[in-house]
């Protein structure tokens, strides 16, 4: 009886899964490579109207949170591997070739808009600016890339890095910071 339940399990995982996938591939606009492969446990949050390029070899592992919203466009180009990440699309999110983007990675191509006189922060109104990601740019956990980045070819980005400004090609990035340890 266990063996059957877990059986079951597996297979529910495996239909939710696919069930997702195919979100991927429904938009008219979209070219979605045959390989790409999706993991389980993810959210997946696509307009109708979104535009969705996927290359040869991309995997997008488990736990994921995808949203591309109103005409947003998501461009992963081929073989690149992303795994428990954030990708909140509202114009356009582009990643290059073999990537790895590491555990708790966040890009979002937006932000809220706001007032200052009288302060307010509107919970539906964005400023976007496009992401770009090189090829070949490996990002550490907890990685957060904001909008308008655009980051070169051949970079490494450190654990916890937030990034905020432009990138040049063939660059190492690390967050410095000094811990100070006292005694009790």
């Amino acid at each position: 009886m266990k063996s059957l339940l877990i059986k079951l399990y597996h297979l529910q995982k495996k239909l939710i899964s696919e069930d997702q996938r195919k979100k991927f591939f429904k938009n008219k606009k979209s070219k979605v490579h045959s390989s790409f492969k999706l993991g389980i446990n993810n959210y997946i949050d696509i307009s109708e109207d979104a535009e969705i390029i996927i290359g040869e070899g991309v995997t997008i592992n488990e736990s994921n949170n995808i949203a591309i919203k109103k005409s947003g466009q998501l461009i992963i180009g081929k073989d690149t591997y992303i795994t428990r990440a954030t990708i909140a699309c509202f114009e356009k999110v582009e990643i290059g070739e073999n990537c790895i983007l590491g555990e708790g990675m966040k890009i979002f191509d937006h932000n809220h808009q706001y007032t200052r006189e009288p302060f307010s922060v509107s919970k539906t109104e964005f400023t976007t600016s496009p992401v770009k990601l090189g090829n070949n740019v490996w990002t550490g956990a907890n990685c957060i890339i904001l909008k308008g980045v655009t980051i070169g070819d051949n970079v490494i980005i450190g654990a916890g890095c937030v990034i905020h400004k432009d990138i040049p090609a063939n660059s190492v990035i690390i967050s410095k910071q000094e811990q100070v340890i006292k005694p009790i």
